[in-house]
C-alpha cells in the first residue's frame, strides 16, 4: 500500500514536470548588471550613430554568445545597414492672402521637420482642428472635408487636454494614452487623407530660444511615406488666421463642451513652403541571436530598442528606462530559456534594435528585408519603459500592454497570467490600431500580432536623469514574469 502511494507521488511529480516544461522566470540578478552597464556613463548614452551605440552593440551581441543563442547572421549577430539624417539647410513658409504675402521667420515662428528630400509646394490650407478623427467616439475633425493635395493645420493636444478631471480628458485620454505619440497619430491620420504637408499650431510664443531639432532620419529606399511637419508659434498662427472667421478659443471650447469640431477651409488664403536639405549618410546595426523551435519556419519575436539620446551637449543622456531596462530584460529572458535547454515550440528570435530614437529604423529595416517566404513571424514581443512608474501611479503597479483590436486572446492571455503574480499590476490593456510609439508599430505595418509592454512616462523622459538609481527592479521582475509565461503558454491558434 506504501509503496502504491509513493508511486502514485512520483508518477504525479513527473506529471507536474512534463506540463510545466520549466523555463524560470528572470530574478532581479539575471537583469540588474546588465542594465547598470548600459545607462551607465561607459555606454555614453547609446547614440545610436555615436561611439557609445557601438560599444553598446558589442556587449550585447557578447550576452548573446555567452547565453549560447545562434547567431541570426551565419557569422555573427549584427544586422547592419545605414541610415539618412536629413537637415534643413533652408526652410521657407509664405502665408499669401490675394495680393499680400507674410514671410515667416524660421528662427522665430516656426520649426520644420523635413521628409527625406528637398520638396516646394503652394497650395490651399484646411484647418482641422485637433486633426483626430475618432468616429466610433461621434468625433472627427476631418468630417465632410477633403485635404487630398492640401495642407492641415491642427492644434496640439486634444479636445479639453489642459482639463485632466474633466470627462472629456478621460474619454480620450484613453483613446490616446502615449502624449509623445500623438503628433506622429496626427501625421499619418494626414497622410492617409492625403495632405501634402502638418502644420501644429505650438503653444510657444517663440522659437528664438529652441534648440535646432529638425533633422530627420530615414532608411536609405525607405516604403514609409510621409509628408513635412512646421510647428508655428501663436504669433504665426494668428497671422495665418487673420481675416478669418475662425476662433480658436471658441473652438477648442466647443470641441471640450459639446465634442463639436468645426474645420474649415480657409478661403483666399494658401501657403507656400519649401525645404532644402544637406543629408549624411551614417552605419548602424541590429543585433539578433535565435533559439531554434521544433518548427524552424515560424519565429516568435522578442525584442527591444537599446539606443537612446547619447551624448547632447556635453551632457549624458544614460536612457536607463529608455530602453537599457527593456534590453536588459530580452538578455535575461534569453539567459533563461537558454540554461532551461527545452526547445520551444517555434523559434525565439531575440532582438535589440537601434535607431527606435530616430524614428523606429532598426525594426523597420528588420520587417523590409525579412524573407516572409522562408519564415512566418508569428508575433512580436516589445519591451519599451519598463522600470518606472507614472507620477499619476502612486502605487508603481500600473502596466500598460498593447495588443491589436482583433487579438483578443493575446489580452485574455496576459490577464491570465498577470493574476498569479503576488501583487498583480492594473492592466492598461490598449489597442495598438492607428499608434506608432514603438517598435512594435513596424510589424502591425505588415500586419504581424504584437504586444508591446510599457510601464509608464515619467518626468525625467528624454532627460539627463534617466538614471538607473531610479529604476524599480521589482516591477522588471514582474513584467519578465508576465513575458516568460506568455512565450511558454502561446500558440499559434490563439491568434485570429
Amino acid at each position: 500500500m506504501h509503496l502504491r502511494i509513493l508511486l502514485l507521488f512520483t508518477l504525479f511529480g513527473c506529471k507536474s514536470l512534463l506540463f510545466s516544461q520549466n523555463v524560470a522566470s528572470p530574478s532581479k540578478s539575471d537583469f540588474s548588471g546588465t542594465l547598470s552597464f548600459l545607462a551607465s556613463d561607459w555606454m555614453e548614452g547609446r547614440g545610436a550613430t555615436q561611439k557609445g551605440g557601438f560599444m553598446a552593440s558589442e556587449y550585447i551581441a557578447s550576452m548573446m554568445g555567452l547565453y549560447q543563442l545562434a547567431p541570426y547572421n551565419a557569422t555573427d549577430y549584427f544586422q547592419n545597414f545605414k541610415i539618412q539624417e536629413h537637415n534643413v539647410s533652408k526652410a521657407i513658409l509664405e502665408i499669401k492672402k490675394g495680393k499680400e504675402t507674410i514671410s515667416l521667420s524660421p528662427k522665430t515662428d516656426f520649426k520644420v521637420t523635413p521628409i527625406a528630400e528637398s520638396v516646394q509646394n503652394e497650395t490651399q490650407i484646411v484647418f482641422a482642428g485637433y486633426g483626430l478623427s475618432a468616429t466610433n467616439e461621434g468625433y472627427d475633425d476631418y468630417k465632410n472635408q477633403n485635404i487630398k493635395n492640401k495642407i492641415v493645420v491642427v492644434l496640439k493636444g486634444f479636445p479639453s487636454h489642459q482639463d485632466t478631471l474633466s470627462v472629456t480628458y478621460k474619454k480620450f485620454k484613453k483613446l490616446f494614452p502615449e502624449e509623445s505619440n500623438l503628433d506622429e497619430i496626427k501625421l499619418q491620420t494626414a497622410i492617409n487623407k492625403g495632405a501634402v504637408a502638418l502644420i501644429i499650431i505650438d503653444n510657444k510664443e517663440t522659437y528664438k530660444k529652441d534648440k535646432d531639432d529638425s533633422a530627420f532620419h530615414s532608411l536609405e529606399n525607405s516604403e514609409i511615406k510621409t509628408i513635412p511637419i512646421f510647428k508655428i508659434s501663436k504669433s504665426a498662427a494668428e497671422k495665418l488666421f487673420l481675416g478669418s472667421k475662425i476662433s480658436l478659443e471658441n473652438f477648442e471650447k466647443k470641441a471640450t463642451q459639446k465634442l463639436q469640431s468645426a474645420s474649415i477651409l480657409l478661403k483666399n488664403t494658401t501657403v507656400n513652403f519649401s525645404i532644402e536639405l544637406k543629408t549624411e549618410s551614417y552605419p548602424v546595426r541590429n543585433i539578433l541571436g535565435m533559439i531554434p523551435g521544433k518548427d524552424t519556419t515560424k519565429t516568435v519575436i522578442i525584442g527591444a530598442h537599446y539606443d537612446h539620446l547619447g551624448i547632447i551637449k556635453d551632457s549624458i543622456y544614460n536612457g536607463a528606462d529608455d530602453n537599457a531596462s527593456g534590453t536588459s530584460g530580452m538578455l535575461a529572458l534569453a539567459k533563461k530559456w537558454s540554461e532551461s535547454n527545452v526547445q520551444p515550440k517555434y523559434n525565439l528570435l531575440f532582438a535589440s534594435w537601434t535607431a527606435e530614437e530616430m524614428g523606429l529604423l532598426g525594426s523597420e529595416y528588420f520587417v523590409q528585408n525579412f524573407d516572409f517566404s522562408k519564415q512566418k513571424i508569428l508575433f512580436a514581443i516589445n519591451m519599451d519603459m519598463i522600470s518606472r512608474s507614472a507620477p499619476e501611479d502612486k502605487t508603481a503597479r500600473i502596466l500598460s500592454i498593447g495588443t491589436e483590436k482583433k487579438d483578443e486572446n493575446l489580452r485574455k492571455m496576459a490577464s491570465e497570467i498577470n493574476v498569479k503574480l503576488q501583487s498583480p499590476f492594473s492592466l492598461d490593456l490598449w489597442e495598438t490600431n492607428g499608434h506608432s510609439g514603438s517598435d512594435y508599430a513596424s510589424f502591425t505595418s505588415k500586419r504581424i500580432p504584437v504586444m508591446t509592454f510599457f510601464s509608464g512616462f515619467h518626468d525625467d523622459y528624454h532627460t539627463p536623469n534617466d538614471k538607473v538609481s531610479k529604476t524599480d527592479s521589482d516591477k522588471i521582475k514582474d513584467v519578465l514574469f508576465i513575458v516568460n509565461n506568455v512565450l511558454l503558454n502561446f500558440k499559434e491558434n490563439q491568434l485570429n
